[in-house]
């Protein structure tokens, strides 16, 4: 009977004992596929902290713009997705907006206190009444129609008489008399204030810019100082020296 081979001798791993007949084809084919079948090493699985925290950056990637974008790779855009993205530069559109609305308020203001009102401005400015029948001018009117050599007395009588015919009310005409006469004191008012501001303004530079040439004129008169002094220093030295050349070489 022949003795069966360990485990070890089929490996190759102990040499045969002598008497013993090799292993029957059965063991070396066994043999052989156990050394062809090849070692596979396990896959490291990961460690559950380090796992999550991969979980968790990809989570915070996928809804960096407030979308699961994740989510949407494989999907078109709806517009709700489309909204939430455009919502992210509005606020910066609108900022730049009040800026730019607010410069130009500044610069129409400006304008506009610089620019030259007629009297109509003014009145249509006010919302003043445009129909001259409800306006104080009206008086003017009725005056000029009467004879110029009448007593201002009988003149006055005679457009009164007229104004109550015309069923005009004197109260409502002395009214807008005195709105006119707000909104003209307004205008002048704040002429005036610009003006001033103007005035006040432009007289600080001139100030500022009368003591820098004041300061500049100091400058100019101290280098010129200096030139002088710097130039006779040096020509007297000049003059010694040609002096003592001459003293031990004299002229031919």
């Amino acid at each position: 009977m022949v003795a069966k081979k360990t485990i070890f001798e089929k490996l190759g791993l102990i040499e045969p004992v002598e008497g013993e007949t090799p292993e029957t084809v059965e063991g070396v084919e066994e043999t052989q596929e156990m050394n062809e079948t090849p070692i596979v090493a396990p896959t490291p699985t990961p460690a559950p902290e380090v796992k999550e925290k991969v979980e968790e950056k990809k989570a915070e990637d996928s809804t960096a713009f407030g979308v699961d974008l994740l989510a949407a790779k494989n999907e078109p855009l709806g517009e709700d997705v489309l909204a939430k993205l455009a919502n992210k530069a509005e606020p910066a559109k609108e900022k730049e907006s009040v800026q730019i609305e607010e410069k130009l308020d500044v610069l129409i203001g400006a304008y506009e206190k610089n620019k030259m009102m007629s009297i109509d401005d003014i009145y249509r400015n006010s919302r003043m009444e445009a129909d001259k029948k409800k306006t104080i001018f009206m008086v003017d009117v009725f005056q000029k129609t009467l004879p110029e050599n009448l007593p201002i007395d009988v003149k006055r009588a005679s457009v009164m008489n007229i104004m109550d015919v015309s069923s005009i009310n004197l109260e409502n005409l002395l009214n807008d008399a005195f709105k006119r006469i707000d909104s003209l004191n307004s205008v002048l008012e704040e002429t005036v204030n610009t003006t001033e501001e103007v005035l006040a303004k432009n007289n600080a530079s001139i100030r500022e810019l009368e003591s820098r040439i004041k300061d500049l004129k100091k400058v100019i008169e101290a280098r010129e100082q200096f030139q002088e002094d710097q130039t006779s220093v040096i020509e007297y030295e000049i003059q010694k020296i040609i002096g003592i050349v001459d003293f031990i070489k004299p002229k031919k």
